[in-house]
């Protein structure tokens, strides 16, 4: 790929993510049910965003590569989560809203036109923030962002990273609520570390949720793993709330 073209890429880029921070309805975004495994009710519901349709970034990994390529992440996630928080409360969700904080937003202030949306989020929503492997090469930063979380009244989700060599010391400061495991990636229900993680975990209080629950066998492992909530297409697609 040539200069020019490269730079006209940069260009359509910067243009898509600047449109979907400004107009965030765009970014979806996609509710996905978290359910009890022992009943099958709907505990909670995990916000995703997505790109702008017809777009290179429409997908939310590709998404997240755009703007962290030109150092939108900040604002592209502020956007987003006030955005989540105002269709959860416009659909008076009881439950509990998952979502993601981007490391890039630890610590961060709330935009001033999103103030209100976040004020509001936090004061009417249950509300928990999934950690995931990214965040631990910022640990001060993390450390801050989960003091702060807790102070609003948020649950915190440790994801799958098990694989982190600091991941069990973690807990120590980090006392998840939930634990995940990703059953969609070969051999997480085997995994020594895995089972290392969720056997620490579990003595300090936290839940385990298994991810990729999308069929009998993967209902079976998380049995196995002892999880109390799961979150796959077995249990629902994402939509809007308003589908559910």
């Amino acid at each position: 790929m040539s200069l020019t073209d490269e730079l006209d890429k940069t260009r359509r880029t910067r243009a898509v993510l600047e449109e979907l921070i400004s107009d965030p309805a765009q970014l979806g975004p996609d509710f996905q049910p978290i359910r009890r495994l022992s009943d099958n009710a709907v505990v909670g519901y995990k916000a995703t965003g997505r790109g702008k349709s017809g777009t290179e970034l429409a997908d939310t990994l590709s998404l997240l590569a755009g703007a962290a390529s030109l150092g939108l992440v900040e604002r592209l996630d502020w956007a987003f989560r006030c955005l989540a928080f105002d269709q959860a409360v416009a659909a008076g969700l009881s439950e509990t809203l998952h979502i993601t904080p981007e490391p890039e937003t630890f610590g961060s202030p709330c935009p001033p036109r999103l103030a209100t949306s976040f004020a509001t989020g936090r004061r009417r929503l249950h509300v928990a923030a999934e950690v995931h492997d990214d965040a631990f090469a910022h640990q001060g930063r993390l450390r801050q962002a989960v003091e702060e979380m807790r102070a609003w009244g948020w649950q915190v989700v440790l994801a799958d990273v098990a694989d982190l060599p600091d991941a069990v010391p973690a807990l120590v400061w980090l006392r998840p609520d939930l634990v995940q495991v990703d059953l969609a990636v070969p051999g997480r229900g085997s995994s020594t570390a895995v089972r290392r993680l969720l056997a620490a975990a579990t003595d300090l209080g936290a839940e385990v949720m298994a991810l990729g629950d999308d069929s009998p066998l993967r209902r079976n492992e998380a049995d196995e793993l002892g999880a109390t909530f799961g979150r796959g297409l077995a249990l629902g697609t994402p939509g809007p709330l308003a589908s559910f």
